[in-house]
């Protein structure tokens, strides 16, 4: 089980912020971006190489194994090369948890995720981007997979109404909330409510799966997940950013689970209690 969780943080971890400069609204400026990764990992923006600052709708798709297309910003002068090196640093936790808790501080400091894929499917999502210098990259591999998009504009906008959402709050746990207790289809309010870099990936389990089996998996235990099982996958987000994902998952009983090192133990979210079991229904 963990060799598997290794290969997943191979395709974890997303970056962003860049200081901005704001810009006329352009006519051609649009307001979807489209991203696709074919089945080699390369990355591209099909729709949305400019966009109006705002509300905007985000597509992304893959078709790659190790797959973690992620939107981001680069701050405080920050390199995609300097990315690569921080995330090979943040994927070695096992070997060298200190120097992966260091490389996350580092994303926290000098990086912006504003959402992606954090696995092979596709995700669609409602963000609101200010104006800026963006890439969509694979992130284990940006310096050689980045493409660049811009925003242009200036915005007030907010983010439209959700009954539903999953909070990644500190210390490190999910908090999720919807009608009766349980989650449902349509608009899912996604948020990072904490001090650190988090995903949110649903996984189906077996019926009647406890947080405390979860807890048993990642000490070593039985694997609860469905075999061929439904998954949503939303990709990383910088602290107190939200985006509200379409949620196409059927009715069943779900794990909500984070990898990304943490910023003091340099362990993965998860081995450190971070999932909770919700029901779709």
């Amino acid at each position: 089980m963990r060799s598997t969780i290794v290969s997943a943080l191979a395709a974890m971890v997303t970056v962003a912020t860049l200081g901005f400069t704001a810009a006329p609204a352009s006519a051609s400026a649009d307001g979807t971006l489209r991203v696709s990764q074919d089945s080699a990992g390369q990355v591209a923006i099909q729709q949305g190489s400019t966009l109006r600052a705002g509300l905007v709708n985000v597509n992304i798709a893959s078709a790659y194994t190790a797959a973690d297309p992620e939107t981001f910003q680069l701050r405080n002068g920050a390199t995609l090369a300097q990315m690569d090196v921080k995330i090979t640093e943040a994927g070695n936790w096992q070997a060298d948890a200190a120097t992966a808790a260091a490389a996350m501080r580092w994303f926290v400091d000098n990086t912006t995720f504003y959402g992606g894929l954090s696995a092979v499917g596709q995700v669609s999502y409602k963000t609101v981007l200010p104006g800026g210098s963006y890439y969509a990259a694979q992130v284990n591999n940006p310096a050689a997979t980045a493409q660049p998009f811009r925003v242009v504009g200036t915005t007030h906008a907010t983010l439209p109404a959700a009954n539903q959402s999953v909070s990644m709050t500190e210390p490190d746990q999910f908090v999720v909330s919807g009608p009766g207790g349980k989650l449902h289809r349509g608009p899912l309010r996604i948020s990072n409510n904490s001090g650190e870099l988090h995903f949110a990936q649903l996984v189906q389990v077996q019926p009647g799966t406890t947080d405390a089996d979860l807890t048993a998996w990642f000490a070593g235990g039985t694997n609860p997940t469905v075999t061929g099982g439904s998954v949503l996958n939303f990709g990383t987000q910088t602290p107190g950013r939200a985006a509200v994902v379409d949620n196409t998952l059927p009715n069943g009983t779900y794990a909500v689970l984070d990898y990304i090192p943490d910023t003091t133990s340099g362990l993965p979210h998860a081995f450190g209690g971070m999932h909770a079991v919700v029901t779709i229904g």
